[in-house]
């Protein structure tokens, strides 16, 4: 409930820009479920799954020079590096984003979001939303 979705779906709304969402692929590909009931483990790896079957895909564009935007998380800096330099690898400029947005703003939005659910997202618990946000003080804490 950062804001990531929305500000990638705005960046992609040029012709000339493709968004990958990765909820949105998880979903599709593996049905709803909630983190809680699957475990931590099981959904990173459909995470790490679902991102090799995109980059597949926007491998593809980046091959034809078309813009590609990527709606993911990417929590640690090595995906982050990870990620910018295959993109360099077609010749793109990669970029990324950050949101910061405050968790006063989160937590509302995950109490509006939670109680009607959209389609491609999934329900994040109160108690998951603060386990993210120490992890993420961790991550950046740590420079991960």
């Amino acid at each position: 409930c950062s804001g990531k979705t929305t500000y990638s779906m705005a960046l992609s709304a040029d012709a000339d820009r493709v968004c990958f969402s990765l909820d949105c692929w998880l979903i599709t590909s593996f049905g709803p479920y909630s983190i809680d009931s699957v475990g931590h483990d099981e959904h990173v790896r459909r995470v790490l799954v679902c991102r090799q079957l995109i980059w597949e895909v926007v491998s593809e564009f980046l091959r034809r020079d078309i813009d590609v935007i990527l709606d993911d998380g990417f929590f640690l800096r090595a995906h982050r590096i990870e990620y910018v330099a295959m993109s360099k690898r077609f010749g793109a400029k990669a970029k990324t984003h950050f949101l910061q947005t405050p968790i006063e703003v989160v937590r509302a939005r995950l109490e509006v979001r939670n109680s009607r659910l959209p389609r491609y997202n999934f329900r994040v618990s109160p108690e998951m939303l603060e386990q993210f946000v120490s992890v993420r003080g961790a991550v950046a804490g740590g420079r991960r």
